[in-house]
Formats: structure tokens, sequence, C-alpha cells
């Protein structure tokens, strides 16, 4: 009697833990796209979503509060550990281009889709910045360091660049910094700007990215040339200011002083070696350029290529 009695109490409780199924398998469809929108490993997505009752957007929110607090924590513990590899990213719109470069430690975490995520969200807040300044008159180059690139938004309303930087982090478990950032812009009328990224991603992604970029602000000649035309001969300047590292800008009059010539316009133009860049754009015609500036990744202070006054 007293067994039969004990086997009746217990009932109720054994039928509660039945039918108490586990997230994962009452919906793993849910643990799934968690795990696809916050690229978090399934163990803490599955955990998320047990203790917000399986509300998914309740779960992603905890998730990226606690990816942030943990980059916090993680990044006391990575800061000053060497972060040279990475990536610069570039970003056109219109008559205005940005540059940035995100540093870390390994390549392998460069070609991690959550680093290049991070790089986008730099572009897009220094693009925004750009954006928000006052139009210029004519080109106009402005240089951003690490402290105020932290201090961006992606756009109105969104997250600090330094939140998603902690975010970054807390996934990847590496030293991660965002390095600097630069723009360029021109007037709209007859003004335009070529780029080029030398890497991983292609040009005609929305943030081409790569170890190497350069933006190079260009004044479109007359007659007009067609934008295929001033999309190649840009692009063909963009590359050999990558190639040839060009520290000042010069004039389409410089004579060549031979392989040390680091003025643009005097320097043998990359692709034909026989003829000066100037001396291309010359005989080319479609653009004139104006300024430029050149990103390597993890290059020491004072290494980037921009023009200097003529």
């Amino acid at each position: 009697m007293q067994r039969a009695a004990l086997r009746a109490a217990r009932a109720p409780l054994l039928r509660f833990f039945r039918t108490a199924r586990p997230v994962l398998a009452a919906d793993k469809e849910a643990l799934l796209e968690l795990r696809r929108r916050t690229g978090l490993p399934f163990l803490q997505c599955r955990e998320a979503l047990l203790r917000c009752g399986g509300d998914a957007p309740q779960a992603e929110a905890w998730l990226r509060e606690e990816a942030q607090r943990r980059g916090w924590s993680k990044a006391g513990a990575v800061r000053g550990r060497r972060a040279r590899e990475g990536l610069v990213g570039l970003l056109r719109e219109g008559p205005a281009a940005v540059m940035v470069e995100v540093n870390c430690e390994t390549d392998f975490v460069a070609r991690n889709a959550e680093f290049q995520r991070l790089v986008e969200q730099a572009a897009l807040g220094a693009m925004a910045h750009c954006r928000a300044a006052a139009p210029p008159a004519g080109c106009s180059k402005h240089l951003l360091q690490a402290d105020e690139l932290a201090q961006l938004r992606t756009g109105p309303g969104g997250a600090l660049l330094s939140d998603h930087l902690a975010l970054a982090i807390g996934k990847l478990g590496e030293n991660v910094a965002l390095r600097r950032a630069a723009w360029l812009r021109v007037p709209e009328e007859d003004g335009y700007i070529a780029a080029y990224a030398h890497g991983w991603l292609p040009a005609a992604a929305p943030v081409a990215m790569g170890t190497y970029g350069a933006l190079v602000a260009c004044r479109v000649t007359e007659p007009r040339a067609p934008a295929a035309t001033l999309e190649e001969v840009g692009r063909k300047v963009a590359q050999h200011v990558v190639g040839m590292a060009p520290t000042a800008l010069g004039t389409p009059q410089d004579q060549p002083r031979g392989e040390e010539e680091t003025r643009l316009l005097a320097q043998s133009f990359l692709l034909e070696p026989g003829l000066t860049l100037g001396q291309f754009l010359r005989a080319r015609g479609a653009l004139a350029v104006c300024d430029f500036l050149r990103f390597r990744c993890g290059e020491e202070p004072g290494e980037s290529g921009a023009a200097a006054p003529r």
C-alpha cells in the first residue's frame, strides 16, 4: 500500500518532466536560426533559449549583452598582445569614399566572417561620419585615429563601434583593434573617386577588403568620358598607388628621378613602365588626380601613402 501511494504521488511529477522537453528538441529551427544570426556556439544559443523560455528575440538580446560583457572582460586580458594582421576595407558612395583598417592577431581570424563583419561596420560608421560633414568646395580629406573611430556609430541610433568591437573580441578570442580610418570627398559635378583593394573580397562587394587599399580623388576632364572608362582608368591609377607606394602627388610636368621616385605623377606607371603616370593620364584623358590615400595593413605609423603638398 505504501509503495502504491508513493508511485501515485510521483506520477504527476514524472509526467511534468516528460512533457517539459528541452528547447533543442522542442524548437531545433529556432536554435539553428539563433546560431545563424549571432554566430555563437550551439551550447550558448541553447542556454539563451532555455533562460528566455524559448523566446528567440529575447535570447538573441541576452546573447549579445553577454557576448559584449565577456568581450570587455576579455579585452583587458588580450590588450597589449601584438595585432598586426587584419584587413583594410573600402566603401564608395558617389562622391565620397572611406577606407578603414581593423587589426587582429592572426591571418586565420582575418578570414573569419565575424571579423569581416566588424570591418564592414567600421566602414559604414566612417561613411556616416563623412556624410554628416559639410560638403566640400573642392576635394577634401579627413583622417580618423583609433579613439575617434571607436566612438562612431554605424547609423542613426546604432551601437558604437566600440561596442561592436567588444562583441567581436568576445566571439573571436583575439586582440582586435580599430586602427584608423580616412575619407576622401569630391564635388558631385566634376569629381570622381577611384578605389582599389588588393586582397580577398572583390571590388564589387559593398565593402571591398584586402591587405592593401588605395583611394584616389580625381577631377573628371572634358569632354566627359563614359562611366566605364572612368572606372577603368581610375582603377588603374589606384592599383598603381597600391603597388608603387607614392608619398607625394607632384605635378604632370615633373621629370622622373629614377626608381626612387616617390611623386605619384612622376613615377613610372605600374602597368606601362615606358610612361610616367602623368604621361599616361595626359594620353588617356578622362581623369586628373587631385589627392590620394594608401593603407597597408599592419604598417608602422607614418608609412601610409598620402599626397603631400606639391
